[in-house]
């Protein structure tokens, strides 16, 4: 059996040859020639799995992606071709949740800004979106939650519309790319809803960059520079649409907030693991994740209080979106360099590799909140 997997995807061989033979490719070179003697193709968003690329599809059996989304995959066509198909949902939740919060404090030591008491929208409240939520709550922030889908599934605790996300002190977006239909996503924001944004307001995204039009934000922007934009994603990707947006928002990636050692590691175990499915197998997959630089911090007992900044210091000594923000600037230039950023990427490990030792009780289930280990 030939296995085809994205190169970037580090633990690959480890995991999916007890399957077959594995293969290495660049995910954007991957073709349809490729998968002309390919039976499970494992891959991320920039492959695009379409009427292309399995035109000459003849053994194929699965086909998995390492993301959350599938915005990526004509399911339509994978349907018709009764090709299972999976994605690795929730595989990245941790680290999102994690860019988040160092996001949300770097702007507030920047700019002085309490984030006890403020409200943030959450737009879309599944894996991604419900770590948000818990990392808000130990902020004691006052969370404003807006998911349609689950909330007419029966979840009354995501009711809240989208102008009363916008209406909030933080709006951060955890939505998959719907084009079209009662749940379309796309260009969710465009320059009416962003000229409702209240004075001052943090807007972060981190799900994909068609969820705001990208131009009506740029042009928002200019006429409005109290507004402190945080981007992930962009329009056109790995190409950004409108270069001139970097000059105005308050830091940019690229779309790496869910790329931590671990996330990346554990998306191609649930693959394996539904691939055994598919197969019937009772192949075992036995994966160790390997342990992370830092994997304790001792805490002094006399702390009082844990503030913004005690945090902000705390959080950073494990993950500091500023250094990936400052990357960033500093070297993308073009859809080479924002490629050439992902690929290099020095991943980060998750808050919840590290145990925090010392704590007093009173605090402790804030800090677990935050997405630590607590002893």
């Amino acid at each position: 059996m030939k296995i085809l997997c994205d190169e970037a995807l580090p633990n690959s061989v480890e995991v999916f040859s007890p399957f077959g033979q594995v293969v290495l490719k660049n995910g954007r070179n991957i073709n349809c020639d490729d998968l002309e003697d390919t039976d499970v193709l494992i891959t991320r968003s920039i492959t695009k799995v379409n009427e292309e690329l399995l035109s000459k599809a003849k053994k194929l059996k699965f086909v998995g992606t390492a993301t959350a989304g599938m915005d990526h995959f004509d399911t339509t066509l994978l349907d018709a071709m009764k090709i299972p198909y999976t994605n690795a949902k929730g595989n990245n939740c941790e680290s999102v949740g994690d860019y988040v919060l160092s996001v949300l404090l770097n702007l507030s030591v920047r700019f002085s800004i309490p984030l006890a008491g403020k409200s943030i929208g959450i737009v879309g409240c599944g894996c991604v979106g419900s770590q948000v939520l818990n990392k808000a709550l130990g902020l004691d922030m006052k969370p404003v939650v807006c998911d349609p889908p689950r909330f007419k599934a029966g979840d009354l605790s995501c009711g809240a519309s989208l102008d009363e996300v916008l209406n909030c002190d933080v709006v951060t977006l955890h939505v998959p790319l719907i084009k079209d239909g009662e749940y379309k996503t796309h260009y969710m924001l465009t320059k009416e809803q962003l000229m409702k944004l209240k004075p001052n307001t943090i807007l972060i995204n981190a799900a994909r960059g068609e969820v705001i039009n990208n131009s009506d934000l740029l042009n928002v922007l200019k006429q409005r520079s109290d507004l402190k934009v945080f981007l992930d994603v962009f329009e056109g990707e790995p190409e950004i649409k409108e270069k001139e947006l970097l000059n105005y928002v308050q830091g940019a990636t690229a779309h790496i907030a869910g790329y931590s050692y671990e996330s990346k590691r554990r998306a191609n175990v649930m693959l394996a693991n539904e691939l055994k499915k598919v197969l019937n197998s009772d192949i075992n997959i036995n994966y160790q994740m390997p342990s992370a630089e830092i994997t304790r911090i001792v805490l002094s007992d006399c702390i009082k209080s844990y503030d913004t900044n005690l945090l902000y210091r705390l959080v950073n000594s494990i993950y500091n979106v500023t250094y990936d923000a400052d990357l960033f600037k500093a070297s993308f230039t073009d859809a080479a360099s924002f490629d050439l950023l992902r690929k290099n990427y020095r991943e980060r490990h998750e808050l919840q590799t590290v145990t925090l030792e010392g704590v007093q009780d009173c605090f402790k289930e804030k800090l677990r909140l935050l997405g630590f280990n607590v002893a």
